[in-house]
């Protein structure tokens, strides 16, 4: 076979070239796989566990016990010693002189103001700043089942922690110790089923 000397030359250059071009083609290639291959991101943080309030029980028994009495007072070192609303009532039902709501206010407010008062009961009028709990002055008379012939005045309360109104509603049975300042008004208080002292 007759190559030219021509011939013979291109081919070898040729091939360095192309095995070069080899070469760089497979560089090229690896850098680009590289480049796009997506670096992995470090997960989030996880977000603190939500801490839930325990759920108000549906039933609450309002009585005064000295275990609930010891630490509602732990919770509230100015009302030691506080007074019992029912106890109150009692008192203003065995006098049999009381028809009148002022008359009512009157002896409740002889009694009470300026003390720390134990309040429970079907809550009425929430609102923002407060809300409203009733006081008996006049006993059920016998034969009255649906209990209209009591008769009784409503005590405003303002300043109650543990008290939200988008948590509460009217009829909902709460446990209050509060400052009664007179003239069916209560301050500074605290609800106690919400604040987990009753």
């Amino acid at each position: 076979m007759n190559i030219s000397r021509e011939a013979t030359v291109i081919a070898l250059c040729v091939l360095p070239f192309g095995s070069v071009a080899c070469s760089e083609e497979k560089k090229t290639s690896a850098a680009t796989t590289a480049a796009a291959a997506p670096t992995p991101t470090p997960a989030p943080a996880p977000a603190p566990p939500k801490e839930e309030k325990p759920k108000r029980p549906e039933k609450i028994d309002t009585q005064v016990t000295a275990e609930r009495r010891s630490k509602a007072e732990a919770a509230n070192s100015d009302a030691k010693g506080f007074l019992v609303a029912t106890e109150l009532e009692t008192k203003l039902k065995a006098n049999k002189t009381l028809k009148a709501k002022e008359a009512g206010v009157t002896a409740f407010d002889k009694m009470a103001s300026g003390r720390w008062v134990l309040f429970a009961g079907p809550l009425s009028n929430p609102t923002d700043s407060g809300f409203d709990l009733g006081i008996t002055y006049t006993p059920q008379i016998e034969g009255d089942v649906m209990g209209m012939s009591r008769q009784w005045f409503p005590v405003t309360f303002s300043g109650v922690k543990g008290y939200d109104v988008s948590q509460f509603k009217a009829g909902q049975m709460v446990v209050v110790l509060a400052k009664y300042v007179g003239k069916q008004k209560a301050e500074n208080g605290q609800e106690l089923v919400a604040s987990g002292n009753w």
